[in-house]
Parts: C-alpha cells; structure tokens; sequence
C-alpha cells in the first residue's frame, strides 16, 4: 500500500508546474490563450465570432515516467449578440480528459460555463461568468507491481498482491466563477495597424473544495485562484503587433507564475470593405515558467482556423532526469464568424 500512495504522489507531483508541492492534479495548458474555458468561466463567449471551437493536446514528462496525455475539447458562443446593444450572453460547454502511469491515474471532467458580458462605453467591457461540472478520477490497480510480489530473488506476478482499496474511482461536482475586464481601442485607419487591446481576469476554480480519496482519509481539493492579463499592440504603420501576457495561479501551498510575449506578424491583409478576403498571421515567441520552464510558442492563422504548437524546455531541479525535455502541446481553434456586423449604440 505505501508504494502504490508513493507513486500516486509523484505522478500527481509531475502533472502539474509548480514550485511548491501540491496535494492533487488539475488540468493544465501551456497555451493558457488558447483553453478560455479551462481559465475563467468569464472568458465564455467573449470573442469577436458567433461560435468558437477548441481542441487542445498535451504529451508530457516522456523522459520521467509514463508521459501525461492531456486531451481537451471546448465549445462557446455570444448570444444576443445581434440583438442587444449594450452586451449579451455567453454559453459554453468544455470537457477534458489526462491519464498519467501505469496505473493509469486520471481525471476526466464535463464542464457547462454561463457568461453575461455589459458594455461600459466605447472602450471598455466587463464579463462575468459561472461554471459547474461532473469529474471522476480513477486508476488502474492491476497493472502495478508490489513489495510482497517480490519472493526474495526476483519480482513473481504470480504472487498474489494482497491490496485492496476503498475504491478505484470516484465522482464529484466543481463549481467556478470568474470576470474579465476588456479594453479595446480600434485602428484609425484600415492600414495605420495602431490598434490596443487589453484584457484581465480573475477567477476561483474549485469554490466548493470537493473531496479527494482513493483511501479511507479523505481530503479537498483546494481553491485556485487564477489571475491572467494581456496586451495586443499594433506597431503604427506596419503588419506587426506585440502581444505580451501572463498568469498568476495560486492552489494551497503551490503557484505558478507565468510571463511572455509573443509576435504576431501578418502576411495576408484583411478587405476591410467587403470582406471578403480574411487576414492570415503568423505568431513566434515565447513564455517563461517561474523556476520551472522555458516555453516556446508558434501559431499559424488562416482565415477562421488556428493551429497553435508548443515545447516546455524543462529548467526546473528536475532538468538531470528530464533532459530539460518537458512537454509538447498542439491546439487548433475555430471561429463561425458573424454573419451580421455587431451594432452597437455606442
């Protein structure tokens, strides 16, 4: 039994970046731009399309033990957003799964996100969102290894393990909330570029501290707190802009503090009259885990469609059994744009 809670402990220690321990797993991504719903519920339907559509993929410490495979998948929309003039309604729907080990440890969880996002004037906007989900984790106990399988020569899966667990699985309900402050500040003319966004959130995952057991003591996940920021500035007569950004996530004895900033450079310029030809861009750059990664980060964009691809170059204490080698991480993201011009009364 104390080999089975040693492993559980250090798989859960390497699903996570973090610089302190932590007590549990929870859903993680490099490209924290490209998984909103997993951020803050207030992110829900706060983009400029009717329909949004994520997948996220993420493989990693291959080189420590069996690799951590996170797969994720996220729907959202704006309703209203034709019909009312100052603000509408976000809906999403998200769900994730990773599994880690032999034994296969995981979490897999449905998420249902609301949003209500307020216009305050012609710059400036407030979001508000909530979120409620079903999540079970679970493991596989019969392809573990134990001490008493040892018969003093050599390992015999023959011998009978002799373990036994409360349960191999289990269920429970998590709730969040969040809001998002947006600032955003237009082009003067179609090709001045001097365009200025700004956003930043804060949200409380796991408000209601759900039970955590595989044994017989139980223990609570603790809340996280999450605040997240950026820019987007346009250099003033160029197809450059410079998007920096950053989070800050804080879970009982654990934080993660995370910085960066990408460049986005754009080779296919939008028709700002008939739209009929949509902008393609292309992003580089890079993020830096506080004592922990170095992350290097590309994007392609073609019209609607997204392909994000990322590397984690592990620097953290663990880089002697890592190799420095952490995790890679794909996203691909689709926007249904709208087909009637938002109107504003603004």
């Amino acid at each position: 039994m104390k080999k089975i809670k040693t492993n559980i402990v250090l798989i859960l220690v390497l699903s996570v970046y973090t610089i302190n321990t932590i007590n549990a797993q929870d859903v993680h991504f490099t490209q924290f731009y490209n998984s909103p719903l997993t951020l803050n519920p207030a992110n829900t339907g706060v983009f400029n399309g009717n329909m949004r559509f994520i997948a996220n993929y993420k493989d990693q410490w291959g080189k420590v033990t069996n690799p951590y495979k996170t797969y994720g998948f996220s729907y959202d929309a704006g309703l209203l957003k034709q019909k009312w003039a100052n603000g509408y309604l976000g809906f999403g729907l998200s769900f994730f799964n990773d599994k880690a080990g032999d034994s296969k440890l995981g979490l897999t969880q449905v998420n249902l996100s609301a949003s209500c996002l307020r216009i305050l004037d012609r710059n400036n906007s407030i979001s508000a969102g909530i979120q409620g989900g079903l999540a079970q984790r679970s493991f596989t106990a019969n392809t573990l290894t134990w001490d008493n399988q040892y018969n003093g020569l050599y390992y015999d899966s023959a011998i009978p393990a002799d373990e036994s667990f409360n349960t191999n699985a289990f269920y429970y309900s998590d709730y969040s909330a969040g809001v998002l402050w947006t600032y955003k500040k237009n082009e003067r003319f179609s090709t001045s570029n001097n365009h200025f966004y700004a956003n930043f959130g804060g949200a409380v995952l796991h408000i209601n501290k759900p039970h955590q057991t595989f044994f017989e003591k139980s223990d609570n996940l603790n809340r996280k707190y999450v605040f997240h920021g950026g820019l987007t500035y346009g250099l003033n007569n160029t197809k450059t802009s410079i998007i920096p950004g950053f989070l800050a996530v804080f879970q009982g004895t654990s934080k993660e503090i995370t910085f960066g900033s990408m460049i986005k450079r754009e080779f296919i310029e939008a028709s700002h009259y008939t739209g009929f030809i949509k902008n393609a861009s292309f992003y580089f750059g890079g993020y830096y885990r506080w004592s922990d990664a170095i992350l290097l980060s590309a994007q392609l964009e073609i019209f609607d469609w997204l392909l994000g691809v990322s590397y984690d170059i592990n620097v953290s204490k663990l880089k002697s059994a890592s190799y420095y080698m952490g995790g890679l991480e794909i996203s691909v993201r689709y926007i249904y744009p709208l087909k009637v011009r938002y109107k504003s009364k603004f």
